[in-house]
């Protein structure tokens, strides 16, 4: 038993120490909710000794590619990064909130035309 809290400890010690400069990759799915629509996405994030993530965001809106530049800020709570940000796509702004834990980074997201969902992204070794 003291084994498994050991490691589970030193798991989330290891989770909230995100080191200045970390360039992490994730690739996964989004959906769009207003329009029932989905495709690939691929995040591709830097981050810096405050919490602060700049990240490029690409994949497939109904067969066209895009890609946007987003900042985001997180913080830990000892098991998990809590993270928030924003990003103007194609002249919409979009606001969002989601979680890094573990190997997984999703977010809920909506816009101001009414563009509202949800991704799930998987971190590449």
């Amino acid at each position: 038993m003291s084994r498994f809290m050991l490691i589970a400890v030193l798991g989330m010690f290891c989770l909230s120490q995100v080191r200045a400069g970390e360039t992490r990759t994730w690739e996964g799915k989004w959906n769009n909710r207003k329009y029932n629509t989905t495709g690939p996405l691929k995040c591709v994030a830097t981050s810096d000794d405050k919490g602060n993530w700049k990240a490029t965001f690409t994949g497939l809106f109904k067969g066209d590619p895009f890609k946007y530049e987003a900042t985001f800020q997180s913080k830990s709570t000892g098991i998990q990064h809590n993270l928030s940000g924003k990003a103007t796509i194609r002249g919409h702004e979009y606001q969002w909130i989601g979680l890094m834990k573990g190997a997984t980074l999703s977010g809920k997201y909506k816009s101001n035309i009414g563009y509202y969902g949800e991704f799930v992204l998987k971190e590449k070794e």
